[in-house]
């Protein structure tokens, strides 16, 4: 599986991030690439998501959830895939996140398609994801 990771810190208390970041149906509106996350119960979503000029789909489980340090899940139908949060307090007010995503294709013809783009895909992805969560945050205590 190819590994890609994002560091970044954001101005709130880790509990603040972690509410966010875990309710998986934020993603639709926190990261342009993510069309529909279709919930399916038992902590299971169907997601949708547009890369590299090609729609893509695939199920994942939320596989651990320790508020508010960690957040991961993993692929059970569709491109295999697997992640997580990790959330540590730093400087005051603020929580350092280290975002981890390892990821499978399947098919060699989309594998070599996506591979040049993937890895500034996912930065750009992770960083617009992390700009629009400092936002909501900003927004929710009456930082905006």
């Amino acid at each position: 599986m190819r590994q890609l990771t994002h560091n970044t810190s954001l101005r709130a208390e880790p509990e603040q991030v972690f509410d966010l970041l875990s309710h998986v149906p934020n993603f639709v509106d926190l990261c342009d690439n993510v069309e529909h996350i279709e919930p399916l119960g038992d902590d299971r979503y169907r997601w949708t998501i547009r890369a590299a000029g090609m729609k893509l789909h695939f199920d994942v489980e939320v596989c651990e959830a320790a508020r508010p340090e960690y957040f991961a899940w993993r692929s059970i139908r569709g491109i295999q895939n697997r992640g997580s949060y990790r959330l540590s307090p730093g400087e005051p007010g603020h929580t350092q996140v280290e975002f981890e995503l390892q990821y499978r294709l399947g098919s060699p013809l989309l594998e070599a398609a996506v591979r040049r783009a993937a890895h500034s895909l996912v930065e750009r992805v992770s960083g617009q994801l992390m700009n629009r969560v400092q936002r909501r945050l900003d927004t929710d205590n009456g930082r905006a």
